[in-house]
């Protein structure tokens, strides 16, 4: 499987992609052009890609990651939905997970619920 992490500058993504892959935070520098990492997340492999950007994700899976969450004024779930405009998506499988990858909470149930609408959709 393949998963493809997107985001602003300063998100939080490489903290995210090593969060799940060393099971801590690992201290980054702004990430220049990509990385690619294997994560295993309980009886499923990942190649995870940390980039800046992407043209072309048709048919994926979405899984949006409102990091920061432990930072005052944050957007809620429901302020991302609409900033992202995800109403819009009406044959898309997407899911909106608060987190906060410094304290690595909510990670685990977006990966469960990837990895289970991963697995419904074969």
């Amino acid at each position: 499987m393949r998963i493809l992490i997107l985001g602003l500058d300063g998100a939080g993504k490489t903290t995210i992609l090593y969060r799940l892959q060393v099971g801590e935070v690992v201290t980054t520098i702004p990430t220049i052009g990509f990385n690619v990492e294997q994560v295993q997340y309980k009886n499923l492999k990942f190649q995870v890609w940390d980039l800046g950007g992407q043209t072309k994700l048709q048919e994926a899976i979405l899984v949006v990651l409102a990091n920061k969450q432990d930072m005052a004024g944050c957007m809620t779930v429901a302020e991302v939905h609409q900033a992202l405009g995800l109403e819009a998506l009406k044959n898309r499988t997407f899911q909106i997970f608060k987190t906060s990858a410094t304290k690595g909470e909510g990670l685990d149930q977006a990966m469960d619920w990837l990895a289970n609408a991963l697995q419904n959709r074969k």
